[in-house]
């Protein structure tokens, strides 16, 4: 495998991704942290106005949705918050994962971008070879008091991951991506300020052309207990049609998550909607 990208000093990041910001809608502030536990935390702590972008050189106790954790992204790893107006949270997810996922192909050659796919409802996935798909980002919405805080990760410049997550985390690098982490949160800033301001119908178009959940059996965890099923439909805004032993049933977005190790093989049963 190729050597990774080769890292600007983050004293210049301030500049350049000010620079960016001037170019967008939705974003006018800029603060690069040296390390912190989480930027969603440092956003909250610093009351960082809606329009800000906070992002770190290293991020070592990111979380991700109800409780999950994401690894430590030393120095190879995008960890970024945006901060925004408190829209519908469901609706800000779905901004965040199109522009995860539009943004992480921009910097990967064809073939490799066409490989990634969003899995309901804020993870960026990777097709593998042989293999269950990896994640390569995630996203985290939080509603706080008057502002909504968007935290993103993403694998950028990693060349392998210990175990657990060697077979289930990639990075960008790993795909075949040139890119550094400065440069693809450039582009994420770019998608993401273009994905808040599309209506809804288009938003939920391009979510769906890059949504790979319809059609998989998965085991869900809800606070009813667990639910198995085949996805027959992804709303953002909803959340999973799924049709199950007792017949179809919604899986709301706010407490529903996918088991872990859940084999993301597709169902040849053939259903009705």
């Amino acid at each position: 495998m190729d050597t990774p990208p080769c890292e600007r000093s983050l004293e210049t990041w301030p500049d350049v991704l000010q620079h960016a910001a001037a170019a967008t809608t939705h974003f006018h502030t800029v603060r690069v942290l040296r390390e912190t536990a989480t930027t969603q935390d440092a956003a909250q702590h610093l009351a960082l106005p809606i329009g800000s972008l906070l992002t770190a050189g290293r991020q070592s106790a990111g979380r991700g949705r109800l409780g999950s954790a994401w690894a430590d992204t030393a120095s190879d790893g995008i960890a970024a918050t945006f901060v925004v107006h408190p829209e519908q949270p469901e609706r800000l997810a779905m901004a965040a994962a199109v522009a995860v996922a539009l943004a992480a192909r921009a910097s990967l050659p064809l073939e490799a971008a066409a490989r990634l796919g969003l899995k309901w409802p804020n993870d960026l996935l990777a097709a593998w070879p042989g293999a269950s798909p990896r994640k390569v980002a995630g996203v985290l919405v939080e509603i706080r008091d008057t502002r909504a805080l968007i935290g993103i990760g993403i694998n950028v410049r990693q060349q392998h991951f210990a175990p657990p997550l060697a077979t289930r985390a990639a990075s960008l690098h790993m795909l075949g991506g040139t890119l550094d982490r400065l440069a693809t949160l450039t582009h994420l800033m770019h998608h993401l300020d273009e994905a808040l301001s599309h209506p809804p119908h288009l938003l939920e178009s391009i979510y769906r052309e890059l949504d790979r959940t319809a059609g998989l059996r998965l085991t869900f965890i809800t606070p009813q207990g667990i639910v198995q099923g085949v996805v027959m439909h992804c709303d953002p805004s909803r959340g999973l049609k799924i049709i199950c032993e007792s017949g179809g049933k919604w899986l709301p977005a706010a407490t529903t998550r996918v088991q872990p190790d859940t084999p993301l093989d597709r169902s040849t049963t053939t259903l009705q909607h």
